[in-house]
């Protein structure tokens, strides 16, 4: 194996191929959606207008548990309400990258969602499937708090899907897909009749688009019901390349299941699930940092992390984004991790995805003036 290009040579790889072959590409994504409220808890209440925030989720924890056997109120303030969940946010950060998104989810049921009607505008084509989930994301420097109710998901299934789509008519749409997006297994719990449903579809109509998988938070579903969504993933393997995006507790609870070695290493880990269920690409992206296990080993990137972001809930999301728009640009897996955590760096200072163009522009300016380092395991 020759030598490994530097950090220096590989975010320049990055920014050239960003620069020279962003062309768009066609993408399938759903199943769900959420109106998130984003909102801060406030710990002193200063005046009508002001307050200091309760800043750690430690702090907010001690709160509650200092009430235990009493009660307590805590005051949420709204900063803004916005589109949600892993497909929308996913989806619209690919909007604006330019590539041509089909959404298939919860955005509303005979009409869009008021929320959603901006994202949608931007879309190829939207398939309504069900009314959309709520969220109250609680968010603290160091973390967040997602509240949910998402009774309307439930009614998301491959049976729902035929009901507004024809398999003829879903078949012709996918045979022109370079990449099909699954987000959020751990909310829709019939997301695996959709795993079963298009692996069969791919498998009739000989195609092969990429096929992305983000589980979400897989904490809250039983042990046995994760290990065979992985199952299923290693059954969709045999029909297309599946890319597997996990963030680090994620990653730790299929670790888990999968029964490997048990490391703080996630390069050594991303490798280790990868091997045991046979994908294309795993994907680690904690915080401040990206690794990423392919048929040519691991690598490790560290992120444009910042200790006072505007923004987080979505920044996992945007992450996957940027990482599909490398890959699906040429780039190779190292560097599509470059864009995935330069995504996600831009949307937590600027509340929002950038665009192709600022994207290549803030990689440009950290190469300047912040020096980096990567790993690479053989």
């Amino acid at each position: 194996m020759g030598v490994m290009p530097n950090e220096e040579d590989t975010l320049r790889f990055a920014v050239e191929t960003l620069s020279t072959r962003a062309d768009p590409g066609a993408i399938l994504m759903g199943f769900d959606g959420f109106i998130d409220e984003i909102v801060h808890a406030v710990d002193v209440r200063i005046d009508p207008n002001t307050f200091q925030r309760i800043e750690t989720m430690s702090s907010f924890g001690d709160r509650i548990r200092e009430a235990a056997g009493l009660s307590c109120s805590i005051e949420l303030v709204s900063q803004m309400t916005k589109l949600g969940g892993n497909g929308p946010i996913m989806a619209n950060a690919m909007t604006r990258y330019r590539h041509q998104v089909t959404y298939a989810g919860a955005l509303g049921t005979n009409v869009v969602a008021p929320v959603f009607r901006e994202f949608a505008s931007a879309c190829d084509r939207v398939i309504l499937l069900s009314e959309p989930a709520h969220t109250t994301a609680v968010e603290f420097l160091d973390g967040k708090v997602m509240l949910g109710m998402m009774g309307s998901l439930e009614e998301i299934s491959w049976n729902r899907l035929l009901e507004h789509i024809s398999r003829e008519e879903l078949g012709a749409l996918v045979r022109d897909m370079d990449m099909i997006g699954f987000m959020n297994w751990t909310m829709l719990p019939n997301m695996n009749s959709l795993f079963e449903g298009f692996c069969d579809l791919l498998r009739e109509e000989g195609c092969r688009p990429h096929v992305y998988i983000d589980l979400a938070d897989s904490a809250k579903r039983p042990k046995e019901e994760l290990l065979h969504a992985l199952h299923l993933l290693s059954r969709f393997q045999e029909v297309t390349d599946v890319i597997l995006g996990l963030n680090e507790n994620e990653s730790h609870d299929c670790a888990e299941v999968l029964g490997t070695k048990k490391t703080n290493d996630l390069t050594g880990r991303a490798c280790r699930i990868r091997d045991r269920l046979g994908l294309s690409i795993v994907l680690i992206h904690p915080v401040s940092s990206a690794h990423a296990a392919d048929a040519d080993g691991g690598c490790e990137v560290s992120g444009p992390y910042t200790p006072d972001p505007k923004l987080t809930t979505g920044a996992g999301d945007v992450f996957n984004a940027g990482f599909c728009h490398g890959f699906l640009n040429g780039c190779g897996t190292r560097e599509s991790l470059l864009c995935g955590v330069f995504s996600s760096g831009y949307y937590v200072r600027n509340c929002r995805s950038p665009d192709n163009g600022e994207l290549i522009e803030f990689m440009k300016s950290w190469a300047e003036n912040s020096p980096r380092t990567e790993k690479k395991v053989l």
